[in-house]
């Protein structure tokens, strides 16, 4: 949920609490004159908190400007990225150990990564060969990720690996 703030001239109060800059309150003062200091300073009037009641709406000086990029910043850096990597039950060697090379290249970047062996036909029904195809391809992870025990969802065996 975004909150949005009304600035400048769409606050429709009257009279209005103070905040400066700095943190100090200045107290009840007339719209008008809060929007003059405003000015003065080359800051924006962002009302922080509307009017409850019988309460006064606080209204803060800020570059607003500022306050949005901060905002859009902490969204941005609160993302989780999640990657996958999918192979095939009869992959070869060399092309596991370039699919595990680029796993470990998502790790280091601290990504969380979802390693999916997929099954097909026939390869379902392997039973322990599937499990310990899947045991010795984590093992090239100790150090680098956790992981719990692999899920088995229909022709799919899958582990999340999440970056020490």
């Amino acid at each position: 949920m975004t909150k949005s703030y009304r600035i400048n001239g769409d606050i429709t109060e009257k009279k209005v609490k103070l905040v400066m800059e700095d943190g100090q309150m200045k107290g009840n003062i007339e719209i008008y004159d809060a929007l003059d200091i405003a000015e003065g300073l080359g800051l924006d009037l962002v009302e922080v908190s509307p009017s409850k009641g019988t309460e006064l709406a606080i209204c803060k000086l800020i570059d607003y400007g500022k306050l949005k990029y901060k905002r859009n910043k902490h969204k941005k850096t609160h993302k989780e990225v999640m990657k996958e990597i999918r192979f095939h039950y009869n992959i070869s060697e060399h092309d596991l150990e370039v699919k595990n090379k680029k796993v470990k290249e998502f790790l280091s970047k601290k990504y969380k990564v979802k390693y999916v062996l997929e099954l097909r036909g026939r390869e379902k029904y392997l039973g322990d060969k599937i499990s310990e195809k899947m045991t010795s391809a984590l093992n090239q992870f100790d150090g680098l990720a956790q992981w719990n025990e692999p899920s088995r969802n229909g022709r799919n065996l899958s582990v999340m690996l999440n970056p020490c």
